[in-house]
């Protein structure tokens, strides 16, 4: 049986423009990793953001350093 009619667990589309370069980078992505162009992009939000979290999170953690002086492997 397949889904609900109506029901799209993923309602939102985001367009984006790409170099010709970009684009070719995708396809050898989509063919290498057998993903479609909507899953490789949705992968690369997540790593992006898990990346802008990490930095924040080292930012954080470098000013409690300064701020109790507690000193990088103590």
């Amino acid at each position: 049986m397949g889904k609900p009619v109506g029901v799209n667990p993923k309602p939102t589309v985001i367009s984006v423009r790409v170099t010709d370069e970009q684009l070719e980078a995708v396809r050898r992505l989509m063919e290498k990793k057998k993903m479609s162009a909507s899953e490789i992009m949705r992968e690369a939000f997540y790593v992006f953001a898990n990346d802008l979290e990490q930095k924040r999170l080292d930012v954080i953690r470098s000013a409690a350093r300064k701020y109790t002086g507690v000193r990088d492997g103590a």
